[in-house]
């Protein structure tokens, strides 16, 4: 069933009154000249021209991994990847683990990416579905998947597929599916009826796959390997390369065995033992890896397939640059320019011997922590761009798969977790992961433990910015109860339920209730004043600086509450506040600039200030846009506030279209914020 679309039966609703209006010309209703029809139906045209571009899919393409040293052999499988594409439109390369399925598909990639539009190269371990569904590999403008719209995930695998299917129309597009290995796919089938160019490397034999489209990767030809073992043994003695060319007889031509025990043999070690290659598992167990080396190899198997830039991965993992080369000697791990990858194989071998858990990956997530919430307030999740952020999407996502049951004792880590998922617009992932976090804590600490009162915070804020107002009303109250119970009251305490009053007070002013509102901030006030007198105590100079920026919060939303109230001169008056503090302290908080900027157009907004609003309300979407992107709640409400003041301008048209775009986007993405809907359709009438 098609999905109704509010802004395509808007314009089909216009051209019907354009053509009642053609054909009354005669009477007042009617045009009152040709001219004028002319214009209005220009007009219309334009306006659905404008809205066709703007549904056309777009598709991101892939960034390639760059290959470091070119394929030995395989040019009888590369010239059979070509010819069944011309034919068939799909090449399944299927063999052992090991044996080059992968370097065929990426030097394929290489050799042809010029005759090609589009190029995407997903890694998984998983399903087609899973594959295709993946928004950080299969990105595609228009789509975006969100549970509220899409509650089965097929949904979204076959709205997915249908605009790859339209994309393909009229440009050339290539897919490469990595490793794909899940038996009995059942949603197989219909990624192959994609009329586009399409590489599978698996080691599933999958029978429903036609036989012209399969192609065997077979063991790497014995008139091969003496190359192969030239580009990995960097030793002369021509015993120790006969020995080389025996071992690939004993492993039947595998090409990882061969590569690993060429890498082993330059180190002077034996140059193998007869393998069946059934299991990778034997090959790593060939290794003596020092307790370093096997931690950094788990890190890098729990992180996505995509790989991770080296000095990041240095930075979470705690890992030394000799740790990673040893690695890299044995083969055992990939570098791409700067980008580290783990083979997938060895990734799922790594996990069977050391299988990953909260303990023996603590210093992994307690990186990840340092590195999202920053030692300093401007360094941060909430400080990088969603572009700098969205490189580390897939990571986060592959952490919480690969802890499913959060420990209490790293809550904070993850708690870092679930803020950079809401952050990036992640409301539905965030929002159970942030919950299991709350009932480990509790379970495990008891309600009167500061860590339980932080973390139901944590909850609330996910409920806020998924706009579910009365949810994270509920939350912010559970969480200022948890913590006013907790004892002794320490510093994070009292820092914690500062945080609790502040966001209630808020609340309470969004629903116009003032006794409810001054009470929290009163208490809030009361709260800082303790806060302050520890400034001349043993607190970190970083600890006063967030003490301060709470309070900067704080100020924006007592100025914002005036403002509602009609209280313009006390809210100018907190406003230069505010002003005075971020000239002085605000200068390297980056996105914490928006709000500031939001108050500054509502009192220009009160005062008359029309264009100088309208100015800084169009900067503030770029600003949006840049931080935060499309998903993020911040950016709907900026672009209604530029609307309003559009509208107040008496620049209807522009104000229109403006509201037409945030009603569309409410819809489909907050259809339960019901009021916030009929405000935007009531300013929708009011343009008309």
């Amino acid at each position: 069933m098609n999905e109704f679309n509010y802004q395509e039966q808007l314009l089909l609703w216009k051209r019907r009154q354009l053509l009642l209006q053609q054909k009354y010309a005669d009477t007042p209703p009617g045009f009152p000249s040709p001219e004028a029809e002319q214009a209005a139906w220009a007009a219309w045209e334009e306006e659905y021209v404008r809205f066709l571009e703007h549904g056309c899919f777009k598709i991101q393409d892939t960034a390639l991994p760059s290959i470091s040293v070119p394929l030995i052999g395989r040019e009888e499988e590369l010239a059979a990847v070509r010819d069944t594409l011309a034919v068939f439109h799909t090449a399944f390369l299927y063999g052992m683990g090991g044996i080059g399925k992968t370097a065929i598909a990426l030097t394929y990639l290489t050799r042809y990416r010029h005759e090609y539009d589009h190029v995407l190269y997903v890694v998984t371990g998983r399903g087609i579905l899973q594959a295709v569904c993946d928004d950080s590999a299969v990105s595609i403008s228009g789509l975006q998947y969100d549970r509220k719209r899409y509650p089965v995930l097929r949904q979204y695998f076959r709205e997915k597929l249908s605009a790859l299917q339209t994309i393909s129309k009229t440009e050339k597009l290539l897919i490469v599916i990595d490793n794909l290995n899940m038996p009995a796919d059942k949603d197989l089938r219909q990624f192959l009826e994609l009329s586009c160019d399409k590489i599978i490397t698996t080691r599933v034999h999958y029978d429903i796959v036609p036989e012209g489209e399969k192609l065997p990767v077979n063991a790497l030809r014995p008139d091969d390997w003496p190359e192969l073992i030239r580009t990995y043994y960097s030793g002369s003695e021509p015993a120790q390369t006969e020995r080389l060319l025996h071992y690939g007889y004993q492993v039947n031509g595998h090409t990882l065995s061969l590569k690993m025990a060429s890498v082993r043999a330059s180190r002077g070690e034996t140059a193998g033992q007869p393998d069946d290659c059934g299991d990778i598992t034997d090959l790593l167990s060939s290794f003596r890896l020092k307790k370093a080396e096997l931690r950094a190899l788990l890190y890098l198997s729990v992180l996505a397939p995509q790989g991770m830039e080296q000095d990041l991965f240095l930075f979470v993992s705690g890992a030394s640059e000799r740790t990673l080369t040893s690695l890299r000697n044995y083969l055992l791990i990939d570098a791409y320019g700067s980008i580290l990858q783990v083979h997938p194989l060895i990734a799922e071998a790594v996990k069977r011997i050391m299988p990953p858990t909260c303990i023996n990956c603590s210093r992994l997530l307690r990186g990840f922590e340092k590195h999202m919430y920053g030692d300093d307030p401007g360094i941060g999740t909430w400080s990088r761009t969603y572009e700098e952020n969205r490189a580390l999407e897939p990571h986060i996502f592959a952490l919480c798969e690969a802890f499913p049951q959060p420990a209490p004792w790293l809550a904070t880590a993850f708690e870092e977790l679930v803020t950079f998922l809401w952050v990036q617009g992640y409301y539905e992932e965030a929002l159970p992961y942030a919950i299991k976090v709350y009932e480990s804590v509790m379970d495990y600490y008891g309600p009167n433990h500061v860590l339980t009162g932080r973390e139901a915070l944590r909850v609330a804020a996910v409920y806020h910015n998924r706009l579910d107002h009365d949810q994270a009303l509920i939350w912010y109250q559970r969480g200022y109860e948890l913590l006013s119970a907790a004892r002794p009251r320490t510093l994070e305490v009292m820092d914690q339920l500062s945080s609790a009053c502040m966001k209630l007070a808020r609340e309470y002013s969004h629903r116009r209730d003032p006794a409810a509102q001054e009470q929290y901030a009163s208490e809030y006030r009361s709260i800082l004043r303790d806060l302050m007198g520890l400034y001349g105590k043993d607190i970190t100079e970083c600890q006063k600086e967030f003490i301060s920026i709470k309070h900067y919060d704080f100020l924006i939303e007592e100025a914002k509450h005036a403002l509602r109230e009609g209280r313009v001169g006390d809210s100018q008056k907190l406003n230069a506040s505010i002003e005075r503090w971020a000239e002085i302290y605000g200068k390297d908080l980056a996105y914490r600039k928006a709000p500031v900027t939001e108050l500054k157009i509502a009192l220009l907004i009160r005062t008359g200030q029309l264009e100088d609003a309208e100015k800084a309300a169009r900067e503030n979407i770029q600003f949006t846009l840049l931080y935060r992107g499309e998903k993020f709640k911040d950016y709907l409400s900026h672009l209604e506030i530029l609307a309003d003041v559009l509208s107040l301008e008496k620049k209807t048209a522009e104000a229109y279209s403006i509201y037409e775009e945030i009603l569309v986007r409410l819809q489909r993405d907050y259809p339960y914020e019901k009021k916030w809907i009929q405000k935007i359709m009531d300013q929708l009438t009011s343009a008309m």
